[in-house]
């Protein structure tokens, strides 16, 4: 049993400035002036991170399980948008987030995720003993 900190009902906010690095650019599409939906989830999961990194031993971290989520409404480089995370439920080293962000209109991305707590360590052996299969 994982001794940590986190807890029900914990919430995080965070502010952000969307920037032409959150934008889509890759080979295959360019829209240099539009939030990409990766960047928008990468972002969700650091501010997990930030959120849960001091409440766990320091040989443990978080790691995503499943991941749903709606992203309603496109939203431009340059415009701050609001993060607000909360943690629904914990069951032993499962944590149950919800999440919405919002832009000057609204809400515009919403959605739910599972994280759990592993050890360092037994996260690296389990990856290696799949390399070697």
């Amino acid at each position: 049993m994982i001794t940590h900190k986190v807890y029900s009902g914990m919430e995080t906010t965070y502010e952000k400035v969307v920037t032409p690095a959150d934008s889509y650019l890759s080979n295959a599409v360019t829209i240099d002036y539009l939030m990409s939906t990766p960047a928008l989830l990468a972002t969700v999961i650091e501010i997990s991170w930030n959120m849960f990194k001091d409440l766990i031993p320091s040989d443990y971290l978080t790691v995503v399980r499943n991941f749903q989520f709606d992203h309603f409404h496109p939203t431009l480089v340059g415009e701050k948008i609001l993060f607000k995370l909360k943690v629904e439920k914990v069951e032993d080293n499962r944590i149950f987030i919800v999440f919405s962000v919002y832009d000057y209109v609204g809400e515009f991305c919403n959605g739910r995720f599972e994280k759990a707590i592993v050890r360092n360590d037994k996260l690296l052996e389990a990856a290696y003993r799949r390399v070697k299969m």
